[in-house]
């Protein structure tokens, strides 16, 4: 009976073992950041736009190249300049058109393709480099005549919410407002999501220990002090509502409003066009 006790003790130190050592390999080797930020399949050949542009390409290091584009009203004075941080899987071809209507009223909106996505060279691994890549982004943008002179605005979407709070955190006092959309609190809490989409609920718990959280929203968005909008569709299947209202919970409340929306994930120009745009446009009067 010793003896099986004595078994059973190393059985359970070698599996207590080999799980310590796994999480920590996937938590120090930022395993999941590369799932996080890398695309497959969403390359094109040649970037093409009808609307009025200045194309970009940003050397960061050696091997990485950074492709963006600032679309520029055609016929109207500009009223402003918005820092678009899009989604996962929405490059400069597929993005741009949702921009119409905010040009039509005179912003001009600046987007750029991250690290190892779209005609963007590099490696998306780190979330640390993504996170540089995002502030550099925005400050060489802000440096330019003809965007210093105006409101600088930030919209963020899905994914890209985390980068536009983290940015409106860091560079507050060069903006005027942050517009966030079908977005979540953190990666961990997104995480979680993707292990009940899995049917790994069970397992949950071991998200927060393997995935760094480098962009904690809902801890950046607690010290904005510029107007903010979190807007979330009740029906978002793929950014669950409730991490949008979590998100919005740790804002200032004398500075934000949420927006409840209709319709599928991050579709809230195209389906509430008017009030989407005027949203922007008090941020800027």
């Amino acid at each position: 009976m010793t003896r099986l006790l004595k078994i059973l003790k190393w059985i359970v130190i070698v599996v207590a073992t080999i799980i310590i050592v796994g999480i920590s390999y996937l938590r120090f080797s930022r395993f999941s950041d590369s799932m996080i930020y890398h695309v497959n399949g969403l390359e094109y050949s040649e970037f093409k736009s009808d609307f009025n542009h200045e194309e970009f390409y940003f050397d960061i290091t050696e091997d990485t190249k950074i492709h963006a584009a600032l679309f520029k009203p055609d016929s109207i004075p500009t009223i402003g300049t918005i820092f678009h941080f899009s989604g996962k899987g929405m490059h400069l071809m597929s993005v741009q058109k949702s921009y119409q209507p905010l040009l039509n009223k005179g912003f001009q909106i600046f987007c750029y393709e991250r690290r190892d996505f779209g005609k963007s060279t590099g490696k998306a691994e780190n979330s640390k480099t993504i996170q540089a890549d995002a502030l550099v982004m925005f400050d060489k943008i802000a440096a330019l005549p003809n965007v210093k002179e105006k409101p600088i605005l930030i919209w963020g979407q899905s994914l890209g919410g985390a980068f536009a709070t983290m940015t409106a955190n860091k560079r507050q006092d060069k903006i005027r407002g942050l517009f966030l959309e079908g977005t979540f609190s953190s990666f961990p809490d997104i995480g979680k999501e993707y292990a009940r989409a899995l049917h790994l609920e069970n397992f949950k718990w071991v998200v927060p220990l393997v995935m760094n959280n480098d962009f904690p929203a809902e801890e950046e968005i607690k010290n904005i002090n510029i107007p903010i909008v979190v807007a979330h569709s009740k029906i978002d299947k793929q950014v669950r509502y409730e991490l949008g209202k979590k998100l919005y919970k740790n804002a200032p409340k004398n500075n934000s409003v949420f927006w409840d929306i209709n319709g599928k994930h991050i579709r809230g120009i195209y389906n509430h066009e008017n009030e989407y745009v005027n949203h922007f446009l008090k941020m800027i009067q």
